[in-house]
């Protein structure tokens, strides 16, 4: 199976990190000192402006780490806060409802949805909807094969709430769909094709209200991403547009003893991320052994893969990258594209490890033939990987 023809659009609100660390930092202390909605009379503030900024500053990802992060979200490019859509706080400090807050998604995967399907594209035999910052029925690529007419073609699969390693099921999905195809038709079906489509749109999920370390980590970590790709038959190379990735091998695992680790729970005021500081340990504890069963997946040494492949490792943040570069020996260029789309784009989640994997195939100084390993981490927590192969022009 070949992952091939990524396609990027980016969010409509592109901001400096250093912009967007100072609205957190106004719109925290807004909620804070907010009209109580049941009174109407201010409430005395439990912790101070210059306190919050400090906490801002302080837990927050820097502008060294993140340049830029995506919104589709108009209230974070200005503080004008009684022309806020939605973070304006009349109804008290925790902001929009979850009501609003899903209708909002709506109306933005459908408008995505729209300009990555066009009624003229060649119809994909599956389409595989990967989010897990909103959930609509019927969704957007349901409606889209509806308004397309490609009833009778097009069979829509639903990926969600799997957080920032969904990436993964969802090629293990399309690779089921493929193997599928393949029985069915004897392996004379030409131009199968699966679509694995990313829609997040993390900054709608902001919980102002909260101050704590892990919420400023948080808020100032993600971002919006949008994505779709191939998935296709190795052999039907004259569906590859330029560069893709060949799937050689899956592995996925559950740490033990970490369910609370990282948490994506839906509450009445947006969905809320719990991510504890035992992350990265975790990672760093259990990730040797699994490289070596993913290894013995793909008939591959250990000592091979970490001396020539390039890693695609999803940037749940700094630390990540970090830690697995300093646990598994790597040089700087093997973690180059990781460290590039959380610099330019944040933690996405689920899109971020198709854009680092779009990067790959677009870096010509990455060479046809090259070993790929890709990582991801989420709920569970879930350790997730793949071993893949570059291919140019196949």
């Amino acid at each position: 199976m070949i992952l091939c023809n990524f396609r990027i659009i980016r969010p409509r609100y592109l901001l400096e990190q250093e912009t967007t660390l100072a609205w957190l930092a106004e719109a925290h202390a807004r909620a804070e000192s907010c009209k109580d909605a049941s009174s109407g009379k201010l409430r005395p503030a439990s912790i101070s402006s210059d306190s919050i900024s400090r906490l801002v500053k302080r837990y927050g990802c820097s502008g060294e780490q993140i340049a830029v992060r995506g919104t589709e979200i108009c209230d974070f490019t200005h503080t004008n806060w009684e022309k806020m859509a939605l973070f304006h706080f009349r109804n008290g400090p925790f902001g929009p409802d979850m009501s609003q807050r899903s209708a909002q998604f709506s109306e933005i995967s459908k408008r995505i949805c729209e300009q990555f399907f066009p009624p003229e594209i060649t119809a994909p035999d599956h389409l595989v909807h990967v989010t897990c910052t909103g959930y609509i029925s019927p969704s957007s690529p349901q409606e889209i094969v509806s308004k397309n007419q490609w009833h009778q073609k097009t069979v829509v699969t639903h990926a969600y709430h799997m957080g920032c390693y969904a990436a993964m099921p969802a090629v293990r999905m399309a690779e089921g769909f493929l193997a599928k195809d393949r029985l069915d038709t004897a392996g004379c079906h030409s131009g199968f094709r699966a679509d694995i489509f990313h829609t997040e749109v993390c900054s709608l999920h902001v919980q102002l209200q909260d101050h704590s370390p892990e919420q400023l980590v948080v808020q100032s970590l993600f971002a919006d991403g949008f994505i779709v790709y191939s998935a296709v038959h190795q052999e039907e190379a004259g569906l590859v547009n330029g560069a893709g990735l060949v799937v050689e091998a899956l592995q996925e695992e559950i740490i033990p003893g970490t369910e609370k680790a990282i948490t994506w729970d839906c509450s009445e005021w947006g969905m809320r991320m719990g991510l504890s500081s035992i992350v990265p340990e975790a990672i760093s504890s259990n990730l040797a052994s699994y490289m070596q069963r993913l290894c013995q997946r793909c008939n591959v040494s250990f000592e091979e893969i970490c001396a020539k492949a390039i890693f695609a490792v999803h940037p749940g943040g700094p630390k990540i990258i970090d830690r697995i570069q300093a646990l598994l020996g790597l040089r700087d260029e093997q973690l180059q594209a990781s460290r590039h789309i959380l610099k330019t784009c944040g933690n996405m989640s689920s899109a971020t490890l198709p854009h680092v994997w779009e990067n790959i195939c677009a870096d010509s100084s990455v060479s046809d033939g090259t070993l790929v390993v890709s990582l991801a981490f989420g709920p569970g927590l879930c350790i997730s990987g793949a071993t893949m192969r570059k291919v140019v022009n196949p």
